[in-house]
C-alpha cells in the first residue's frame, strides 16, 4: 500500500481479504491517483460498514440504483452515469488505482449520480445493500480464473446468483460480459438452472452488445486479438 494514500480509506484493509477471493490485490498506484483519493473520496466515496445503506440519503435524487462490480479504471462507469442522468450508480472496486482513476473522472464531470465503495463486493452486498433495492447489477469482464483448480475463485457462482436475486427488485436485471467461453457457459448454466431468472436472449444463450454500453480499452484489445465477447442478460423474477 502506498503510504501517501489516505489512511481513512485503507485502515484495516486486511479485514476483507477472504480466504477464497475473486481478485488478487495489486499495489501499484500513481501519485495522481493518490491525490484523487485524498481530494475526492470524502465527496464521492462510501466507507464499508456493517450497516445497510440508506440509498435515498446517499444520492442527490431518489432514482433507480445500478450497481457495477469491478469498474476497473472507472471510465465506462462514469460514461454510463453521464448517459443516464435518470439513474443512480454505485460502483464497487478492490484496486486502489481504479478507485483513484474513477474519482478523477467523477470530479471532472461533477456527477451527483455516482458513488463508489472500496471493498469486496460480496461483503458489500451482504452487509450494506438492502434486499430488493437494485434495479440492475452489471459485471463486465470479471477475472475468469481459467485454470480448473482456480475456478472456485470465480465471482459468479450459484451462491452469488442467489445473493443477487435477493438484492434485485422484481424484473431487475443482471448483465454480465466476459471474453472467456468456459466462464460464459458456466454463467449460462448457473442462471438457467433456476426459475428465478429469465434469459433475455432470443436463443436462450447470448445477447448482442447493448448500444449504450461503452467498449472498454481492455475489450478493444481483446477484439483486436480475435477474442469473442459473450454478453449475458437475465431478468429477475420474484
Amino acid at each position: 500500500m502506498n503510504e501517501n494514500v489516505s489512511p481513512v480509506i485503507f485502515q484495516k484493509k486486511e479485514l476483507f481479504l477472504r480466504k477464497i477471493r475473486s481478485f488478487v490485490v495489486r499495489r501499484r498506484i500513481t501519485k495522481s491517483q493518490v491525490s484523487a483519493i485524498n481530494d475526492f473520496w470524502p465527496r464521492f466515496g462510501i466507507m464499508f460498514e456493517k450497516n445497510f445503506l440508506n440509498l435515498e440519503q446517499v444520492f442527490f435524487k431518489n432514482m433507480p440504483i445500478v450497481l457495477e462490480i469491478g469498474f476497473g479504471t472507472g471510465k465506462s462507469l462514469v460514461k454510463t452515469a453521464i448517459q443516464n442522468p435518470d439513474k443512480n450508480f454505485l460502483g464497487i472496486e478492490v484496486y486502489e488505482s481504479g478507485i483513484g482513476n474513477c474519482l478523477k473522472y467523477i470530479n471532472k464531470y461533477n456527477l451527483n449520480n455516482i458513488k463508489i465503495i472500496f471493498y469486496d463486493a460480496v461483503e458489500v452486498l451482504n452487509n450494506m445493500i438492502k434486499n430488493e433495492t437494485l434495479s440492475r447489477v452489471q459485471i463486465f469482464f470479471p477475472d475468469p480464473w481459467e485454470k480448473r483448480r482456480h475456478r472456485k475463485r470465480r465471482m459468479v457462482t450459484k451462491h452469488f446468483s442467489k445473493v443477487i436475486h435477493k438484492k434485485l427488485t422484481n424484473n431487475g436485471i443482471i448483465y454480465i460480459v466476459t471474453d472467456v467461453e468456459t466462464y460464459a457457459k458456466d454463467i449460462l448454466y448457473i442462471f438457467d438452472d433456476t426459475s428465478k431468472y429469465i434469459n433475455l436472449s432470443d436463443d436462450q444463450r447470448y445477447v448482442r452488445r447493448l448500444r449504450n454500453r461503452p467498449i472498454t480499452k481492455f475489450e478493444k484489445k481483446g477484439i483486436s486479438l480475435g477474442k469473442v465477447i459473450f454478453e449475458l442478460i437475465f431478468r429477475c423474477i420474484k
